[in-house]
């Protein structure tokens, strides 16, 4: 009767084991699953962070290179006196600039929130006009998306110089896009679509 007592045991305590094995894979289980959605859940959350960095600055504009002591700005992108006047600005002001590498101090940047987006769609139309003064008026961008633009730009230059083709980046949400052309009749190609989330 021991021995019987004992191979029942053993039983019992199989049929236990089993159980808590089979109830150990089923939370294994399920905690892979939460995780994933965990980790998904992650990456929406940072996408979203992203877009609302680039909603929020939507109508912000920067502005390089640009003298403190001249408004030639309106003259050279051509834009008529009476409608530069006409746009609401909600705030501006300086950016010191970085530590001069050669001796020369640049000029402090211009951030610029203009209180219409039209505004400033119509100032970034106009932006190619000062490219050759070495005035740059680019979208002012959450810290991530400014250094991918940079690479951006640094690709465009090559592309521009040995391929001889014209370049552009464009702002989509939280994808910058370089694209390329041959010339102003060509129609504007995307060689690179980067996403900053």
């Amino acid at each position: 009767m021991n021995n019987m007592a004992t191979k029942e045991d053993v039983t019992d305590l199989k049929q236990i084991m089993m159980s808590i094995d089979s109830k150990v894979t089923n939370f294994s289980s399920r905690l892979d699953s939460v995780e994933k959605n965990l980790t998904e859940l992650i990456s929406d959350v940072k996408s979203e962070v992203g877009q609302v960095k680039s909603d929020l600055s939507i109508t912000n504009t920067e502005v390089t290179q640009l003298r403190q002591d001249h408004n030639e700005l309106e003259r050279d992108l051509g834009i008529e006196k009476f409608k530069a006047d006409s746009f609401p600005i909600a705030n501006a002001h300086r950016i010191p600039a970085k530590a001069p590498v050669d001796g020369t101090k640049r000029p402090d940047a211009i951030i610029v929130r203009l209180m219409h987006y039209d505004d400033k769609q119509f100032i970034m139309a106009q932006a190619y006009k000062v490219a050759k003064k070495r005035i740059r008026i680019v979208d002012d961008l959450p810290i991530v998306m400014k250094e991918a633009r940079n690479d951006l730009a640094k690709i465009a230059y090559n592309i521009r110089t040995k391929e001889k083709l014209q370049t552009r980046i464009r702002v989509r949400g939280v994808h910058l896009v370089l694209e390329t052309r041959l010339n102003a009749r060509d129609v504007w190609n995307v060689r690179k679509d980067i996403s900053c989330v």
